[in-house]
């Protein structure tokens, strides 16, 4: 199984989303949270931290998971933390990112499961 994770990086009620490029063949053009599979050897916090600092160049530190689960051959991992930076696109990767609210978020094409990250967050008042 491949391990997977991201970061949820929120911020002011509202939750940052990178619409994917056609790079990949899941979801292209669909929009989600920075991260991506993890490399060999990597925990699933090292991922995040690797994945998110190269989507969007944000030092991600996670702390705590928001969700897990099996997705295909995937085991991934969901993570709330903490972030500092400014924001700068990888643009192989990613077509373009945003600041959403709740209600903007749930109108978006959203990849893998995020339609329920985005249920989950609100449900918790985050967004």
């Amino acid at each position: 199984m491949v391990l997977a994770a991201s970061g949820i990086i929120l911020q002011n009620k509202k939750i940052l989303l990178l619409q994917r490029s056609n790079y990949t063949k899941n979801y292209p053009e669909f929009w989600g949270c920075p991260g991506g599979r993890a490399e060999e050897g990597e925990t699933a916090e090292q991922n995040v931290i690797r994945e998110v600092k190269e989507e969007c160049n944000l030092d991600f530190t996670p702390t705590s998971i928001l969700k897990k689960g099996i997705w295909q051959d995937r085991y991934y991992y969901r993570f709330l933390g903490n972030w500092t930076g400014k924001i700068k696109i990888q643009e192989l990767e990613v077509l373009d990112y945003n600041w959403f609210s709740y209600k903007e978020a749930i109108k978006l094409k959203l990849s893998f499961d995020y339609k329920e990250v985005i249920e989950l967050l609100y449900k918790k008042q985050f967004i």
